[in-house]
């Protein structure tokens, strides 16, 4: 009786952090804003649209890869959103920095991979999609809320 050759299968565990979730993209929405008159005459004046520094604002304030801005931009930013008192009657001032630290250390990580080859960077964003739910499982549960994981997809 021959003995039948056993067949190796590669099994990728992580396949399903080659892109990242839906729930946990980026999410577009179309807005109607009322945009104050100051605004528009302040923009008229320096010659910027008020679409660009909304566009500005929420990408350096979370500290994502798209877009350039200075430490101190995001930290202005990131001080902004806490001087609103975003989020404080959940999280405290500290967590809340604590939040953005980890965001910030994360772009810096990301600001390392122009060298990589390209198996090493699939490697990275699956690493990098898997963190980012991790990341925000972790947060959003710190505090025992009562909604269920799935409130995402409303904000």
């Amino acid at each position: 009786m021959k003995k039948k050759k056993r067949k190796t299968v590669l099994v990728d565990r992580y396949e399903r952090y080659e892109d990242i979730g839906e729930m946990f993209s980026t999410s577009c929405r179309n807005m109607e804003l009322s945009v104050p008159s100051n605004l528009r005459m302040i923009c008229a004046i320096l010659d910027v649209n008020v679409e660009t520094i909304l566009y500005d604002y929420k990408w350096i304030v979370c500290c994502t890869f798209t877009g350039e801005a200075t430490r101190k931009q995001r930290r202005a930013a990131q001080a902004f959103f806490i001087a609103r008192g975003y989020g404080q009657k959940s999280y405290s001032k500290k967590q809340i920095k604590q939040m953005f630290g980890e965001l910030e250390n994360e772009l810096k990580i990301f600001k390392t991979t122009d060298k990589m080859s390209d198996e090493e960077l699939g490697l990275f964003w699956k690493n990098n999609h898997m963190y980012g739910e991790y990341w925000f499982k972790r947060w959003f549960n710190v505090n025992t809320r009562k909604d269920d994981i799935g409130v995402l997809q409303k904000y």
